[in-house]
């Protein structure tokens, strides 16, 4: 750590040297531009105008038929380090297609720009802050407390509304951590969403969390036929208790009760002891293989629900 001191020039400007190695690191000289931002708190940041601009290139991808899943993987790592511009080429009009269609499926803000058999250009038309951390975060739990109670509702929804659910959690969830890695690159984004970095994290973490959830609601859906719950009982009144350490959980984060969250994960115990009790009584029951899915399932649910209360007491 260095110290300096303030210094006035001009009869009333303040100014402070900047050290000599940071600026020929990047090298600055007189007349190149530096990027400034605060925060409430004093600290500021200062960083090279230029710095990050690659990200802001437009990127290139070539999809072969070889390589559809791992071009689409590429695609998002780009969306999420924050490019503004993805060029996707093809000499295969099916895996383009079927890239492009995954891609926006998954992301928000993208559109399609220029369109041809072997080229599609792909733009971010939204700026990152119009969607804030907190409506993000709001949309994911909405999703998956949803997703978590239709997974063992006796009248079944259609099936394709919980994927499409599903792969709606997944968008959210790739938003924000863009909207972080934009964060650490600019200050003015936390400011605008009037949170600190330590709280962008913790949205980051439980968005992660609330994603392996959907995950684990969406097998249960699939599991779990109305007959099979109304049969074994003990294994019901299980999921229903799982089912609600996991929603005071959430509702706990919210609200930052520590003492609530604290009384939350005293009970993982409970929870994995009566799974354990379960899955000896359902052994020799012809759908032992599907309730023992189904405990699991859901118990990683409550698992994550504790982790949850992790986060309320680590950030609070």
């Amino acid at each position: 750590m260095e110290i300096r001191k303030i210094q006035k020039t001009g009869g009333s400007t303040l100014v402070v040297s900047l050290p000599k190695a940071w600026c020929q690191n990047f090298n600055l000289k007189v007349g190149s531009k530096v990027s400034l931002n605060y925060s409430d708190s004093g600290a500021i940041i200062l960083e090279p105008f230029e710095k990050g601009k690659e990200d802001k290139e437009p990127a290139t991808i070539e999809v072969t038929s070889n390589s559809v899943e791992n071009s689409l993987r590429l695609m998002l790592s780009k969306y999420i380090r924050g490019y503004k511009e993805i060029t996707v080429k093809s000499d295969s009009k099916s895996s383009l297609s079927y890239v492009i269609k995954n891609f926006l499926d998954l992301t928000v803000g993208f559109e399609v720009v220029v369109e041809d058999e072997r080229m599609t250009v792909l733009e971010d038309i939204v700026s990152l802050p119009t969607l804030t951390f907190d409506k993000a975060i709001r949309r994911i739990d909405t999703l998956v407390r949803s997703l978590v109670k239709e997974s063992v509702s006796r009248d079944k929804i259609p099936g394709d509304y919980i994927i499409s659910k599903d792969t709606e959690v997944d968008k959210f969830n790739l938003y924000i951590q863009r909207l972080y890695n934009q964060s650490l690159k600019n200050y003015s984004i936390l400011q605008m969403n009037k949170i600190r970095m330590e709280e962008a994290l913790s949205y980051l973490l439980f968005s992660r969390i609330m994603e392996r959830v959907a995950d684990h609601a969406t097998r249960i859906y699939i599991i779990a036929k109305p007959e099979l719950l109304d049969e074994n009982i003990e294994v019901m009144k299980y999921v229903n208790d799982a089912i609600e350490i996991f929603e005071k959980s959430v509702e706990a984060y919210f609200k930052k009760n520590v003492e609530e969250a604290n009384d939350l994960i005293s009970r993982k115990e409970f929870i994995k002891r009566q799974r354990d009790i379960l899955k000896e009584q359902i052994k020799n029951s012809s759908h032992a293989v599907d309730l023992e899915e189904i405990l699991e399932d859901i118990e990683r649910i409550a698992l994550y629900g504790t982790d949850i209360c992790e986060l309320t007491i680590d950030y609070n």
